[in-house]
């Protein structure tokens, strides 16, 4: 009798604890989910549109590039930059070409050691001097003979350093239309100038945020076909953090959990209880030998 008292106890302290856990699980996901739906400062998520069933609190598109498809159209951009600005230099008036390709002046000579070497380097220097206000004088008269030149080469030269640093900036990129969106508000209203609408210009100016801006138009609709990746995003509940139960309820988790361990545990540690005491060891032979001879217990 005692053996089958025993056999039964164990799990009925483990399915108490079983029960115990449930109750507390339940309770803890539905606060959990209460908080999460009323906390404005609730837990949320980005994930891809097509990763999730669950509704949508907000919808967003991602726009975004990598480095390393976008460098090959900046070398090549980088390099028709300085090759314009070579041809446009080799094309240059007569004029030019021969200022520009006069031969560089001596460097100064050391210094004089004595009276009559210092006097001959005042007068170099004064002739120095001289030429170079003469030099001077003829730059300035080709920059006005040449005006229209000199304001193209400017601007070839500056288009050069420009790609040559976007060249040297290129990086992975990742922009959101809601991040342009907001960024042309304040544009708007910083300087007066007409908003972007909802599809009008939309793409040139994602383009202009990833730092794609300046290719010619082909280019730069290879470049997007070929390296932006364009990924429908949405804003969703935040799954619930399941290590976050034994500390929202400690006394219920840790109870169940005790209970578990106890009704698994309970019948091997009431057997070795019962084997190490020799008086539960002869009260176990004599309810045996009771049953058999078949005499009233007593």
């Amino acid at each position: 009798m005692f053996e089958s008292h025993v056999s039964r106890t164990g799990p009925l302290i483990t399915l108490l604890g079983v029960v115990v856990l449930g109750a507390s699980c339940f309770a803890w996901s539905r606060i959990h989910a209460f908080h999460r739906s009323y906390d404005l400062q609730g837990d949320y998520q980005w994930v891809r549109a097509d990763s999730s069933t669950d509704p949508a609190i907000e919808s967003d598109e991602v726009w975004q590039a990598s480095a390393t498809c976008q460098l090959p159209y900046f070398i090549g951009a980088t390099l028709r930059a300085k090759a314009a600005l070579k041809a446009f230099y080799d094309a240059a008036p007569e004029e030019i070409s021969e200022w520009r390709d006069r031969p560089a002046r001596p460097r100064s000579p050391r210094a004089p050691s004595n009276e009559a070497d210092f006097q001959n380097l005042l007068r170099r220097e004064q002739a120095e001097l001289e030429r170079s206000i003469a030099e001077a004088d003829y730059e300035s008269q080709l920059h006005a003979k040449y005006m229209e030149w000199y304001a193209t080469a400017s601007k070839l030269e500056d288009q050069a350093k420009q790609w040559q640093q976007r060249l040297i900036n290129v990086a992975d990129r990742r922009v959101t239309v809601s991040e342009a969106h907001s960024q042309n508000f304040r544009m708007v209203s910083a300087n007066g100038i007409k908003q972007v609408g909802a599809n009008e210009n939309l793409e040139q100016h994602m383009l202009l945020l990833l730092e794609l801006s300046g290719f010619s138009k082909d280019q730069l609709q290879a470049l997007k076909a070929r390296c932006v990746e364009v990924i429908a995003v949405k804003k969703i509940l935040g799954q619930a953090k399941l290590w976050r139960w034994p500390v929202d309820y400690p006394a219920s988790f840790w109870l169940g959990l005790e209970l578990v361990f106890v009704g698994l545990f309970f019948s091997p540690i009431s057997s070795w209880i019962s084997a190490a005491d020799p008086r539960s060891e002869r009260r176990r032979q004599g309810m045996v030998a009771v049953r058999h001879i078949g005499l009233p217990k007593g």
